[in-house]
């Protein structure tokens, strides 16, 4: 993957998967060691090719928190956007899963460098959504695998009680990009090109550039880029040893039932053929997962993406997961400057800690008074709670009453109709 020297240091580095993650507590220890040191921005770059001139190219400013996304194609002269992540106007629903795993694995066998699942994935998660097609038990292992890939043990948690069985990146990657439920739709535009509408914004919203009507998306050079990926994967096929008939016997067999049993023997039968693809015959004999080997069967047996995986890797935890969307309003009267930021840093904490979500501050309602002027009127966050409602509530709630807020506070349901949730009276 050609990418500058400085990204390489820096992915090994523990505070640079947090930053790209856009963790609050790692942004804020940024800024202030930036300030002390009064260096200049970070300005993070890689790209991810297919060929000569076609690819994506990533660029990561951590000193803002922004992240963007381009597309280049020998038909255009410069790099064209096709979506960007920050944490206040962001545009980050770029592609489905189905067209980020085509990617990776395209980019992995341009460039042997690369190993899939791994930091191609792991840094382009951002730009992928999920949709009502999407198989969870294809998908999980592989966001699984490729952050175990590149996120340094040092700083790599244990899954906490109650995250569902997933490390703490994937989880999170879920919680922000399941658009299932929400009325997404592909069609195919009069140029053949695909694009996406939503059509019920009660839900997590669409936030792309890839609308029909869209003019800033490059429908044309994305579209290129896709064959290009499906021709690589297609090429590996033309190979003469994947005719002959010990070769196909072993095909067949890691195919089937148990077929990660047979990786070894494909590996072996490769080789003695003089089949002379080094990424897949690496990820054969050598694979850092298992899931590493499925995708390098169903290449070279021309199956669905994601077929062997999911049956290797069996159900995902996250199948049975589910997730809440709240919003809790903090009255302002009487309480000092900052408790409302004081609040969610030890909400969210005590949330995480418990394996239950996270919390973070959504802005505040001032008020005119007679005076004519503005005073600070109350706080809003918003709350995720994983899997126990009731668990997380009682948290909230919890933390409510040891700071006095309980009888004030307004604790609701995120999401149409906007249910209120009755805060937990501990004095019963």
């Amino acid at each position: 993957m050609p990418r500058d020297d400085d990204l390489t240091a820096r992915m090994a580095e523990p505070d640079f998967w947090p930053l790209y993650l856009f963790d609050d507590q790692a942004m804020e220890a940024y800024e202030e060691a930036r300030e002390d040191e009064e260096a200049e921005e970070e300005v993070l770059r890689a790209e991810f090719l297919l060929e000569r001139g076609t690819g994506l190219k990533l660029e990561f400013e951590p000193g803002v928190g922004y992240v963007n996304l381009a597309v280049r194609s020998p038909e255009s002269a410069k790099d064209e956007t096709v979506g960007w992540d920050d944490t206040a106007h962001f545009h980050p629903h770029v592609m489905p899963w189905s067209e980020l795993d085509l990617l990776c694995r395209a980019a992995a066998l341009y460039d042997p460098a690369l190993r899939h699942p791994g930091p191609v994935l792991a840094l382009l998660l951002r730009f992928a959504f999920l949709t009502e097609d999407d198989d969870l038990d294809a998908i999980t292992p592989m966001v699984d695998a490729a952050f175990s890939a590149v996120v340094p043990t040092a700083a790599n948690d244990a899954v906490p009680p109650g995250a569902a069985g997933v490390r703490a990146e994937t989880r999170d990657w879920f919680d922000l990009r399941d658009l299932r439920g929400t009325g997404i739709e592909w069609t195919p535009r009069s140029d053949g090109c695909q694009a996406v509408t939503q059509h019920d914004r009660d839900g997590m919203p669409l936030y792309s550039l890839r609308e029909p009507e869209s003019v800033e998306f490059p429908f044309a050079a994305w579209s290129g880029m896709l064959a290009r990926a499906t021709e690589l994967l297609h090429s590996v096929r033309t190979s003469p040893a994947l005719d002959l008939p010990e070769v196909r016997a072993c095909l067949d067999r890691c195919a089937g039932p148990n077929g990660h049993r047979h990786i070894g023997s494909l590996a072996s039968a490769l080789s003695q053929a003089g089949f002379d693809n080094t990424v897949l015959l690496r990820a054969l004999s050598h694979p850092v997962v298992l899931v590493e080997a499925a995708w390098a069967v169903e290449t070279l047996a021309g199956l669905e993406l994601g077929e062997l995986v999911a049956a290797w890797a069996g159900a995902s935890p996250l199948a049975s997961s589910g997730s809440w969307r709240l919003s809790l309003t903090l009255p302002a009267a009487g309480r000092p400057w900052r408790f409302a930021q004081k609040f969610t840093d030890e909400l969210s904490a005590a949330l995480q800690a418990a394996g239950l979500g996270r919390a973070e501050a959504n802005g505040s309602t001032s008020v005119q008074g007679e005076d004519g002027d503005y005073l600070h009127h109350s706080d809003h966050l918003d709350v995720l709670v994983r899997d126990d409602l009731p668990g997380g509530v009682r948290v909230i709630s919890q933390l409510l009453h040891h700071h006095q807020a309980a009888e004030t506070a307004i604790l609701k349901h995120g999401e149409k109709p906007h249910e209120h949730i009755a805060v937990i009276d501990f004095s019963v």
